[in-house]
């Protein structure tokens, strides 16, 4: 195995993304209160209790992940199709691809609504028009491919969000942003959320302009509650504790899988845990609604801020066993191969530069 400190985050990230999926996609549709009377605190895997679909699990056994996974590997191979940063073609390329070759109907169910969004673009509102977290669930490799430049990473994000809109698309953005700065040798917790709020805000005063948030009606969500939720994360410090605090505190309406919900539970679990992967994963299955999303997303957050050392060592291989392919090693070789050539490429480009000053 690389044992280069790239390869142990690229993978942590991938790793923890899929453990974070498998672990709470069992539990999907439960309370919390009966996950804690079957389960206690849900650590450790369990099977499927409802029928295979296309925007859950392919089979029941445990550790299976779930349409998480599944959409965070074919924006895996959009980067190796793209030889690096892809576009929004690369991932049309791949989706129809898959839906082309599906191997049977729960394959091409699950990739369908992303691949006709793809290639109808303005003419098909995707999952109706919801503010579904479509993108944010599985855009963290685009988070890799951007290592160490959130800037850079959240325009990627933002970009590729095709398919979603509105807050949606800012919500996916702010999250690859947050993977790319968690992808530094010595990333803080507080420098992690920062830099994705930070980015986000550039962007929005240069889209929308200096005064944007100064109208009393207009607010951005995704900032609005993920401030509020961190005041109660880094109060608490406890994942169990801020559950009844956010769920009072976001605006829960009748979309079950909503891209804000999404990336301020996964970001204020982290908070709390302050960084620890275990706790954030837990704390994010135990929350409620939409958990094998909120368990994905910072499971992979935090994969990519500790790398592959701070994943339990049993969670690990029930993963590897349900899900056999893709092969997640090899997917996280392939994209540390391509960071460190887009490095190498900096680098000539940076002398290159310098020679003209």
């Amino acid at each position: 195995m690389n044992s280069s400190r790239l390869f142990q985050k690229v993978y942590g990230c991938l790793l923890g993304g899929a453990i974070g999926d498998a672990l709470g996609g069992p539990v999907e549709l439960w309370t919390t209160e009966k996950i804690r009377q079957t389960y206690g605190n849900l650590d450790h895997f369990v099977p499927y209790d409802r029928d295979p679909s296309h925007h859950g699990q392919f089979r029941n056994a445990p550790g299976v992940y779930t349409d998480d996974t599944r959409l965070k590997h074919l924006l895996c191979q959009a980067i190796f199709h793209a030889g690096g940063k892809p576009r929004a073609g690369d991932v049309a390329h791949v989706l129809a691809t898959a839906y082309h070759h599906a191997p049977d109907e729960l394959h091409q169910g699950f990739v369908e609504e992303y691949y006709l969004k793809a290639i109808w673009g303005r003419d098909k509102v995707i999952f109706g028009g919801e503010p579904t977290n479509g993108a944010i669930m599985a855009n963290s490799p685009l988070g890799l491919i951007c290592a160490c430049r959130p800037d850079e990473a959240y325009q990627l994000g933002f970009d590729l969000a095709f398919f979603t809109d509105g807050h949606a698309k800012t919500a996916a953005a702010m999250l690859v942003a947050a993977i790319a700065e968690a992808m530094r040798p010595a990333p803080t917790v507080d420098s992690v959320i920062e830099a994705a709020r930070a980015v986000h805000v550039r962007f929005a005063r240069r889209r929308e302009g200096d005064h944007w948030h100064m109208t009393p009606w207009r607010y951005d969500p995704n900032l609005k509650f993920l401030d509020e939720a961190l005041v109660i994360a880094r109060r608490e410090r406890d994942v169990f504790a801020i559950r009844e605090p956010l769920m009072n505190l976001l605006e829960w309406g009748h979309l079950f899988s909503e891209s804000v919900h999404t990336l301020v539970v996964a970001l204020a679990m982290f908070v709390a845990a302050e960084g620890d992967f275990r706790q954030a994963i837990i704390g994010a299955v135990m929350y409620g609604r939409d958990k094998d999303s909120y368990a994905s997303v910072v499971g992979a957050l935090a994969g990519a801020f500790h790398g592959l050392e701070a994943i339990p060592a049993e969670w690990i291989q029930p993963v590897l066993d349900g899900n056999p392919e893709p092969d997640m090693r090899d997917y996280a070789q392939r994209l540390t191969d391509l960071i460190q050539a887009d490095y190498r490429q900096s680098l000539k480009n940076m002398d290159d530069l310098g020679a003209l000053l």
